[in-house]
């Protein structure tokens, strides 16, 4: 439910429902591309300077870059579906809510240009460091987006103040996740890897928090 009790025009409304019209094509092209270029980052089996004699040497040699693919496409998806929950329960964006969410999406691809670089570079600690903080960026931009648009009145009367409130917190286990995993760069690739699986901790937590805030010990934002 909106905070934010200032009128605004018909004209503005109007405009607004068109702007989140185009902020959704934009943002789900944008996320398919992503999703496009992940699987452009997968070895080619026809690449010269790589010698596979079966498809079984393809995922010998290079496990550890297929593992990072798949934690970068869980979390890209992630990402997308977190995405379109915030703009289907939205009746219009305005420009700084649009600006956010573009910026969002912004984010995400400098991440797949450090996990591009990460696999040339074979685990370099600087790539894993940078992919850590883009995600985190892209997550946290995302949360702070849909809490603007709370403010401003952009969403749906069809929801209640507790479901905005779940949302919420639904946006915040990746971005922690990834804020968690910058030391373990220092560990490698894999440690690096694994250390996403705070997702699940994380998670528990803001589940815990939250039910304070439906307590009434916590305050809303």
């Amino acid at each position: 439910m909106s905070i934010n009790q200032n009128k605004i025009t018909n004209a503005q409304k109007e405009r607004g429902v068109n702007l989140l019209a185009g902020l959704k094509i934009i943002v789900n092209v944008l996320f398919a591309l992503m999703i496009f270029q992940i699987f452009l980052i997968l070895p080619r089996p026809d690449d010269p300077e790589l010698q596979y004699n079966t498809l079984g040497d393809i995922f010998a040699q290079n496990i550890d870059k297929l593992l990072l693919i798949v934690v970068g496409m869980v979390l890209i998806i992630l990402y997308w579906l977190q995405t379109n929950m915030q703009l289907g329960n939205l009746t219009r964006s305005n420009a700084v809510h649009s600006i956010l969410m573009i910026s969002q999406t912004f984010f995400l691809m400098i991440y797949l240009y450090f996990v591009r670089f990460d696999m040339e570079f074979e685990g370099l600690k600087l790539a894993l460091q940078m992919e850590s903080v883009f995600l985190a960026l892209a997550g946290f931009i995302g949360a702070f987006a849909w809490r603007y648009a709370r403010r401003n009145d952009l969403t749906s009367d069809q929801i209640t103040d507790n479901q905005e409130m779940d949302i919420f917190y639904k946006l915040l286990p990746e971005p922690l996740a990834s804020t968690f995993t910058f030391p373990f760069a220092t560990f490698g690739p894999n440690i690096w890897t694994l250390a996403f699986l705070s997702i699940i901790p994380f998670g528990f937590i803001l589940k815990i928090i939250r039910k304070k805030y439906d307590s009434g010990d916590l305050i809303s934002d």
